[in-house]
């Protein structure tokens, strides 16, 4: 029993780390961008083997696309927008698979194992990103601070008039916080923040100059703030006016307006809150072109690209060049590994800056583990070849 348990761990490991070394020997040296190797498992459940392999291919599938998203948009991109992905992508993955193949199956014990081989219909994907409003994101989340207050039944209540009190989010800056998570920003916890002893009067009050809304910004190391009101008036309108600052570059890039005229209770807070999630996902709408524009612009890009470690002659190598990559390489932001064949080993990498930086600051780092030699594939990848005789 013990030898079967063992077994099917061994086999679930070997899977994960190089299901990728698999795709390239079943489909030829060259993977299409849009294939992926990937397994499922599923129990055995009353010895039903037909249902349990059923169950590990979906099981498959789904794994394979959550795969290909993880490339096709990059950490960041799946990070800034992982709720919508799992809402709107994730559940619909099998619609989005063009063909498949199984490479190989496995019971053990009452467990059944598949590797597959599978190609995503990458222009339905696209159509179903674009839908949902899910891009790859070049850059990290853009941090953003709210300062809006909330006039209604004659009274206006804002945070930062006593912000050491740490008051809860009001209904909305949780509406606000809400949409632009959502749509890939970072909204700052502010009650989580220091407050700075040289607050004057003028940065408590509910009107703040220019400067004071930069000086909050900064104050809780934002990028861009919004700044603004909601108002319920007498008459049953709600409006929301915004206005987004660039905190670097300490000006004003967007702003709006919306308001909507409602019939039910007003001060109803599930009504209330249904109305300002309309307003603030137009006015979002309206303004987050402007904000992202401003806020990356002079950033250097993050750049994703496939690297090759070739004459490995030990795991140990790969695993000593992974973690030089990761803790050495100024810029480097993530090392996924993606393939493994008997003497090679392929990651992907994020990297601020373009592959040339990338490659200087490789070779010439006084920390590099073993010598390596230098190839730049046909498809664009980055190889470094180990030199004969390196531990």
């Amino acid at each position: 029993m013990k030898n079967k348990i063992l077994s099917a761990l061994c086999l679930f490991l070997f899977l994960s780390l190089y299901a990728d070394g698999f795709s390239c020997a079943e489909t030829g040296n060259k993977k299409e961008p849009n294939e992926v190797v990937s397994f499922g498992m599923c129990s055995i459940l009353n010895d039903n083997l037909a249902l349990a392999k059923e169950c590990a291919i979906a099981n498959a599938l789904v794994k394979g696309i959550e795969r290909y998203i993880l490339i096709r948009l990059g950490r960041f991109g799946v990070v800034n927008n992982f709720q919508r992905l799992i809402q709107e992508i994730i559940p619909g993955a099998k619609e989005k698979i063009e063909n498949f193949k199984i490479l190989s199956e496995y019971k053990s014990n009452n467990e059944y194992y598949v590797l597959v081989h599978l190609r995503v219909n990458e222009i339905l994907l696209n159509d179903k990103l674009r839908e949902a409003a899910i891009v790859s994101s070049d850059h990290p989340a853009i941090k953003v601070l709210f300062l809006v207050s909330e006039a209604k039944q004659g009274a206006l209540s804002f945070w930062w008039q006593d912000p050491e009190a740490n008051t809860a989010l009001s209904l909305t800056e949780l509406t606000l916080h809400n949409e632009f998570q959502k749509r890939g920003f970072d909204p700052v916890n502010r009650t989580s923040g220091s407050i700075d002893n040289r607050l004057t009067e003028d940065m408590r009050s509910a009107y703040l100059s220019e400067e004071d809304i930069l000086f909050w910004g900064r104050l809780f190391s934002s990028d861009i703030v919004l700044y603004g009101r909601s108002i319920i008036a007498d008459n049953k309108d709600i409006f929301l006016t915004l206005e987004a600052f660039d905190v670097n570059k300490g000006i004003s890039v967007s702003q709006g307006m919306q308001s909507e005229k409602t019939t039910s209770d007003i001060y109803n807070r599930e009504k209330e809150m249904e109305t300002l999630e309309r307003l603030a996902s137009s006015l979002a709408g309206q303004m987050i072109p402007a904000v992202i524009k401003s806020a990356t612009s002079g950033l250097e890009r993050i750049y994703t690209f496939g690297i090759v470690l070739e004459n490995l002659s030990s795991f140990k190598q790969s695993k000593i060049f992974k973690d030089f990559l990761s803790g050495d390489i100024d810029g480097v932001k993530s090392v996924i590994q993606t393939g493994f064949k008997r003497n090679s080993i392929s990651f992907s990498v994020d990297f601020q800056g373009d592959k040339d930086t990338f490659i200087q600051r490789v070779l010439n780092h006084e920390r590099l583990p073993f010598p390596v030699g230098l190839i730049i594939t046909e498809d664009g990848r980055i190889l470094f070849e180990i030199e004969q005789g390196t531990l």
